[in-house]
């Protein structure tokens, strides 16, 4: 496969078919039009059809042949921690680790190895282990450094001795409004911290350099688009500056919507930032916000109890602080970006998100995760306009402990897929057929949540249309009636991301005018489901029209 000259502006790409996730004509069902060329010029779609059609319009466009393969609109990763993620690949990583002590000598391994004042690390998850690990084991491992290491879903940290020295937590230490820290019998921190108390060691770490990320960022861009990858939705707190850096040096090949942190929302109605402000590389998203943990560290907050306990989660954010954040981010033409996970979260995100006098003109607003629903709240998010950002992969690693501490029964609509995209629960689960509200289904925009996933696309389209683990359990599928078709599944990561960016019909389809970032795949994704989308690979991947 030749490429065209890397002065050549306009280019006739050829393949088997080409998905163009274009809308169909009036009265046609069909989910996306099909080709097999393309006309690209200076980074946009000029045409699409056959190649002889496009032959014509323009005769000395050189050819880029890719046919064998089939092509569908770049995806988009719509919930990601890039920088963060590019960093931890040369951290520690203890997600293979089946038991504390397992990952105790990773860490030590890991320390010997590397210089620096602090050892970090990440992944460990607390669904593999008997109990939760403890500081003496750190203590033990790396008795010399401070050691600060991250779960698999960020929301705990586990911690020696010296780190929990260097923050100052001691016996006597209270636990922060929307954190808990946790405490053996004697009352001493026991080294794992939840929620809004992990930042009491977190803001001790040393901040990498600005050369440090940046290299790492352009690290994890080109493993990015190796898996077909040409936008992210950024929710971490100060990456703009990095991602701004490498788009200053022309080296910034990731169309990125960045979020912005609640903590600095004074910060943007003073500078007069809006949502949706930006060009075609960097725009501004909404506010981040979080109302509850993870499940994981069982710190979502439910409305009712966890299985066998008197727990409800945590509420990180207090209603009428919520509230507030919603109504002067509105105002200022600010989107709200909301982390809600427990069907507590959600509810309360949902009543406030929807409220007419905080919409806005810029994007639409936005729920990440959404992972328990209250069941006759499914068509709520879809009459209101609120984008559904979620992330499939978790599914595949957290349907047992779901079941575990959330029970079935109320785990039916957890990762209810099929019932936000249809506006109402599905017939299987009301037991008869009921017609979701006309309207209200919701707009899905999938992600992987890296570093917590991988951000392998794959894995998330795999999880979406399956809804089983890698070893395929549950078998025929978790609440099985809520599985997505691929072509529903793949939208989610193209025009459903471009949607809540304020891109539609610019971003996630191949249509005249549009960004030319694509993908071609060995396979026909749209021809398969399931296990079968793992075996799919990247042929190649272009950014406004540009191989990478």
């Amino acid at each position: 496969m030749a490429a065209p000259p890397a002065a050549e502006r306009v280019v006739l790409l050829v393949a088997d078919r080409v998905h163009t996730f274009a809308a169909p004509p009036p009265g046609h069902t069909r989910t996306a039009a099909t080709v097999q060329a393309l006309l690209l010029r200076d980074g946009r779609v000029v045409a699409a059809g056959t190649a002889h059609q496009l032959q014509h319009l323009a005769p000395r466009a050189p050819r880029l042949d890719l046919r064998g393969s089939t092509i569908t609109p770049g995806l988009t990763d719509a919930h990601a921690h890039l920088v963060e993620w590019s960093l931890a690949r040369r951290e520690a990583d203890l997600s293979t680790a089946t038991t504390p002590e397992a990952a105790a000598q990773t860490v030590a391994r890991h320390a010997r190895a590397r210089a620096g004042e602090w050892v970090r690390g990440r992944g460990w998850n607390p669904h593999h282990w008997d109990a939760l690990p403890h500081r003496s084991l750190l203590d033990a491992a790396v008795p010399d450094r401070p050691v600060a290491l991250q779960s698999h879903d960020m929301h705990a940290l586990w911690v020696n001795s010296q780190a929990l020295e260097r923050a100052g937590i001691g016996a006597g230490s209270p636990d922060p409004e929307g954190g808990r820290i946790l405490r053996d019998e004697d009352g001493r921190p026991a080294g794992v911290l939840l929620e809004n108390a992990t930042q009491l060691v977190l803001q001790c770490l040393p901040p990498p350099s600005e050369q440090e990320a940046a290299g790492a960022l352009l690290e994890g861009q080109l493993e990015l688009h190796r898996l077909g990858i040409t936008g992210i939705h950024s929710v971490e707190a100060d990456s703009l500056r990095i991602f701004e850096s490498v788009r200053a040096r022309g080296r910034l090949r990731l169309r990125v919507l960045q979020h912005l942190p609640l903590a600095r929302l004074d910060d943007a109605i003073r500078l007069g930032l809006r949502s949706a402000l930006g060009g075609e590389w960097i725009r501004i998203g909404g506010v981040k916000m979080f109302l509850d943990g993870a499940l994981g560290s069982r710190t979502a907050w439910l409305s009712a109890p966890y299985q066998g306990s008197s727990d409800c989660g945590v509420q990180v954010l207090p209603e009428p602080e919520f509230r507030d954040a919603v109504e002067r981010a509105a105002r200022a033409g600010l989107a709200s970006t909301v982390h809600a996970i427990g069907d507590a979260a959600v509810g309360l995100a949902l009543d406030v998100l929807a409220l007419p006098q905080h919409r806005t003109d810029t994007l639409p607003h936005r729920i990440e995760h959404l992972q328990l629903c209250p069941p006759e709240r499914l068509a709520d998010a879809g009459r209101a306009g609120i984008v559904c950002s979620m992330q499939p992969a978790h599914l595949i690693t957290d349907w047992r402990p779901a079941e575990l501490y959330w029970g079935h029964e109320r785990s039916r609509t957890a990762y209810a897929f099929r019932s936000l995209l249809r506006g109402g629960l599905t017939a299987a689960l009301y037991g008869t057929a009921v017609a979701p509200p006309a309207g209200s289904g919701a707009v899905l925009a999938f992600g992987s949540d890296m570093p917590v996933e991988p951000p392998d696309p794959r894995l998330g389209l795999f999880a979406a249309t399956a809804r089983s683990d890698l070893a395929g359990e549950p078998r025929g599928g978790w609440f099985p009636e809520e599985r997505l078709t691929t072509a529903e599944a793949l939208r989610a990561y193209t025009l459903g991301p471009a949607h809540a960016a304020g891109l539609a019909g610019s971003q996630g389809q191949l249509t005249p005018g549009a960004f030319a970032d694509l993908v071609a795949w060995d396979r026909d994704p749209l021809a398969l489901s399931g296990a079968d989308l793992l075996e799919v690979h990247v042929v190649a991947t272009m950014v406004a029209g540009e191989l990478v």
